[in-house]
């Protein structure tokens, strides 16, 4: 440990994918995503992606989710490097220049759940490579709570119960 405002290593977080694909091309995305990232060792369950219509133009309307969890771990800034990864394995499967399948990594950590974004927002902080970290959750008294830019899905609570499973990883 280095005291006296040294550089501090970062913890390892866990890594996750939150999995969106379209059920008239795609029906096993963890096929797809195994060789990137192995078998899942932690997921939520698939849901119904019908809470916002954001990704109907570009996607289409058969849109299922889930929350991936996998059996490694890594640094925080690592978490750019998987969604360059994911933005060209998302364009693998591009049909008639749309997107079919949308993998967005993050990480939970102790204290919070970032997402990687492409795109910028107010809140959003940029790593390099066209790519921002996006706080969704925080820690306070216990649980995770989400924030005014929070998305919708992450607030679910079987969606904060993957979180806690996941986090639990880092505490032993």
């Amino acid at each position: 440990m280095v005291y006296g405002g040294g550089l501090r290593k970062p913890l390892k977080v866990e890594l996750y994918n939150a999995i969106l694909y379209n059920t008239s091309y795609i029906n096993d995305p963890d096929a797809l995503l195994k060789p990137l990232f192995g078998p899942p060792v932690v997921k939520s369950e698939v849901f119904s992606f019908s809470h916002t219509q954001y990704y109907v133009n570009e996607m289409g309307s058969s849109l299922q989710k889930y929350f991936a969890g996998y059996s490694f771990q890594i640094y925080p800034d690592d978490i750019l490097r998987h969604k360059l990864v994911t933005v060209d394995l998302e364009r693998s499967f591009m049909v008639e220049g749309k997107r079919v399948l949308n993998v967005d990594p993050g990480y939970v950590a102790l204290e919070k759940v970032v997402a990687a974004s492409t795109k910028n927002f107010s809140h959003r902080i940029y790593l390099g490579s066209n790519i921002y970290a996006d706080l969704q959750l925080y820690r306070k008294k216990g649980r995770f709570r989400s924030l005014p830019w929070t998305f919708f899905d992450y607030k679910q609570e079987f969606v904060l119960d993957f979180f806690d499973e996941l986090r639990n990883n880092l505490l032993y």
